[in-house]
């Protein structure tokens, strides 16, 4: 598949009003292969312009299209764009989304409420280039899904699920209001019976802005909040260590992403970082630089295996973190490898095939 120079067409025939950045149909790092779908960010400002996204300082194109707050998309470039970095999502390459993903920035604070302008392009959007690649309409995947492990929380107050939901809905109709806990619910069945009455009246409030919401099944416990969407937690593990960390109101927040049934274990993300439990064995957070540079090596199934403690402090500023097989420790400088004795073995190598007792020591920018 080559670049996706079709992208004015498509939009402009859902509606929307389109302008073109100079040079964007020669503006890209190299040319795609096969693109999977749209993925969606915010800029962190309603002040960022299209030239920000076309021509970044550090990063040259970083989306092909950028979204303004009255609905006006530009495209930017129809290269390969840098706006993934590391993280992963079922279908796209683990650390590897820029080449098989189209950008879509969206000026936005990612606190304030979406204006129906803004929003309603979006799904416009989306649901163009949905189709356009012969896709399901809703199929998507946001920053801070994909790059939780980054502690990534674009778009910000938006729920992915009821986006994905509204995809589906037809555009000229009005759209239906649904109570995402009962939705989760009916979508996965193994949570088991509901301990409470239906309907909103049997939600309990919770989170610090009593927005958050839950409501405990026999096999889970679903959490809400209008910014992070309905997530089952399951019991038997997951939901333990949660409750350990003191739920919502500690370190880790609201969950951002469905949970995931490891070969030896489970792994769910949160707005605090990402919750790992290996079977038989204690819990661990990962996030930030640490947790880049883990994901970089491949997560769990890497040559530094899984997590054995959280980050702890270093004792010069920084932090420090045990797996398996060595040790991670960062500083303001950056992200610094540390070999420990169970990883001094030239079979255990890198992501690029490299053993990681010949690497030594070994720096990520911060």
């Amino acid at each position: 598949m080559a670049d996706p120079v079709w992208l004015p067409d498509v939009l402009r025939a859902e509606g929307l009003k389109v302008d073109i950045y100079p040079g964007a149909f020669e503006r890209g790092h190299g040319d795609f292969g096969t693109i999977w779908g749209p993925f969606m960010h915010h800029t962190g400002s309603f002040g960022e312009t299209p030239r920000g996204i076309a021509q970044h300082s550090s990063l040259g194109l970083a989306s092909q299209l950028h979204l303004a707050p009255n609905g006006v998309v530009t495209l930017c470039g129809v290269g390969v764009a840098w706006h993934a970095g590391t993280g992963s999502w079922p279908g796209i390459p683990a650390n590897n989304g820029n080449a098989v993903t189209i950008g879509i920035e969206a000026a936005h604070n990612g606190t304030a409420a979406w204006s129906e302008a803004q929003y309603g392009a979006y799904l416009k959007v989306v649901r163009a280039i949905n189709k356009r690649l012969g896709n399901p309409w809703n199929k998507v995947v946001a920053h801070k899904e994909y790059g939780a492990i980054q502690g990534k929380w674009d778009p910000g107050n938006l729920d992915m699920k009821l986006f994905r939901q509204r995809l589906l809905q037809a555009p000229d109709k009005p759209l239906v209001v649904m109570n995402m806990i009962e939705l989760e619910a009916k979508e996965n069945p193994w949570v088991g019976v509901r301990k409470a009455k239906p309907g909103a009246g049997g939600e309990r409030k919770v989170g610090r802005d009593g927005k958050g919401r839950f409501v405990e099944y026999e096999n889970a416990h679903i959490y809400f909040h209008p910014a992070t969407g309905a997530h089952a937690i399951p019991h038997g593990g997951l939901f333990e260590a949660y409750a350990e960390r003191k739920w919502e109101t500690g370190e880790l927040g609201f969950p951002v992403r469905d949970f995931t049934k490891l070969a030896d274990g489970a792994v769910m993300a949160f707005q605090g970082g990402v919750l790992y439990r290996k079977d038989g064995k204690d819990h661990h957070v990962v996030k930030g630089v640490i947790g880049q540079r883990w994901a970089l090596e491949g997560y769990e199934k890497g040559p530094l295996g899984w997590p054995t403690s959280d980050e702890i402090s270093n004792g010069t500023g920084g932090k420090r973190q045990a797996f398996e097989h060595g040790v991670l420790e960062w500083d303001p400088s950056g992200a610094v490898k540390k070999i420990g004795d169970a990883a001094k073995d030239l079979t255990l190598v890198n992501a690029a095939g490299i053993p990681l007792a010949v690497e030594a020591v070994d720096l990520i920018a911060a």
